[in-house]
């Protein structure tokens, strides 16, 4: 009758296949695979081990400290990691170490103890030659930061002029203002007109690059306080100023009468983003209407400016709302403008946690939905 436990034969080659593992481990291993005794020093390195090493060879490292191939530095991490090893605990750390050749290198240890019948025998070290890595962290948050650097440079060379040039533009619009009070032709009146027209448009452009400088640098403020919602939608007011009414457009502003008469939120910041919004659809609507509709949404309140204007160009839609973008280059120079309206909404509304989309078809006209977790005021 045969035994049911394994022979003799069959334990002696199960103990050499798990020494086999356990060599082809050490010995095949992408890392270098080493061990140390309990002083410190090395009893075994793999081939790859010995690459990483620089040059050295194995039998220059065996019986040799770890402390000899590190630095100052490096010594005082190893040696805290290593006490932590001999006390059982497995450890991971980086560490700087000294190539034969002189020459530095980074390497990541994973340090395991090796325990044997209930006491601690050697210390297992596998490393992982990460220089390269480490030099393109490096060099990537370098390039990050002079990048930021040369962003934060850029806004405040922005926001600088921005203010150079609209301190002298308030005078000059000043100053039309008082000279078409004053007895002149009417081919004096009709340059001082012009002149006040470009004067606007003019302070228009500075207002947009200042406040696309200031939410770049994430120094637009916001605010929550309760506002009523009415005037900032009123179409007596939400049209003026955007050509609609001159272009002889039908302008209509509809207000959901279920939404509630107070909220709270930045009133100024989203008067500002409706009207971006109403002024792009004023700029390039010829004949037809702009609705301004503002009703219950998903995350609180949604604001839907549509337009029956030129639309835009399939697979443009995402980039009207990068800075100094439009539909495509014939626009800026059919049209004008710069493209920084978009921008700054899309800026804005993210900020106070909103979502800004567009559905638009061309020579149809575009529809730009925005909304914004607006909450209604609490009555104690």
């Amino acid at each position: 009758m045969t035994s049911p436990h394994p022979g003799a034969a069959d334990t002696a080659r199960a103990l050499r296949l798990a020494t086999a593992k356990l060599r082809s481990l050490f010995d095949f291993h992408p890392d270098g695979v080493f061990t140390l005794d309990l002083e410190g020093r090395f009893t075994s390195v793999n081939a790859q081990g010995l690459a990483q090493s620089g040059g050295y060879r194995e039998d220059e490292l065996l019986g040799t400290s770890f402390q000899d191939l590190l630095g100052e530095d490096g010594r005082a991490v190893a040696t805290g990691n290593f006490v932590a090893l001999l006390q059982r605990e497995a450890r991971t750390f980086d560490i700087h170490f000294i190539r034969r050749d002189g020459s530095i290198g980074e390497l990541e240890i994973i340090g395991l103890p090796i325990i044997v019948d209930d006491e601690l025998t050697e210390i297992l070290g596998i490393a992982e030659d990460i220089t390269e890595r480490k030099r393109f962290q490096r060099a990537l948050a370098e390039a990050r930061s002079a990048a930021e650097s040369a962003n934060d440079a850029k806004s405040m060379f922005l926001a600088t002029m921005s203010h150079e040039i609209r301190t002298p533009l308030t005078s000059v619009l000043a100053a039309a203002e008082l000279l078409e009070t004053t007895e002149l032709d009417d081919e004096q009146r009709q340059l001082v007109h012009v002149m006040g027209r470009s004067g606007e448009r003019l302070l228009r452009l500075v207002n947009e690059i200042l406040d696309f400088s200031r939410v770049e640098a994430g120094r637009a403020d916001l605010v929550a306080i309760p506002f009523r919602l009415a005037p900032i939608v009123d179409p007596e007011t939400i049209f003026l100023g955007t050509g609609a009414v001159e272009k002889g457009l039908a302008c209509t502003s509809t207000l959901d009468a279920t939404l509630p008469e107070q909220l709270v939120g930045d009133p100024e910041r989203i008067a500002q983003v409706i009207g971006n919004l109403v002024g792009n659809a004023a700029k390039f609507t010829h004949e037809g209407s702009i609705a301004v509709r503002t009703s219950r949404g998903g995350l609180g309140v949604r604001f839907e400016v549509t337009d029956t204007g030129i639309g835009l160009p399939d697979g443009r839609h995402h980039h009207v709302f990068e800075a100094f973008q439009q539909g495509d280059s014939s626009i800026t120079r059919q049209f004008g403008g710069t493209g920084l309206g978009l921008a700054i909404s899309r800026q804005l509304v993210h900020l106070m946690g909103g979502t800004i989309e567009v559905d638009s078809t061309p020579g149809r006209g575009s529809t730009f939905t925005v909304e914004l977790p607006l909450r209604a005021v609490t009555t104690p």
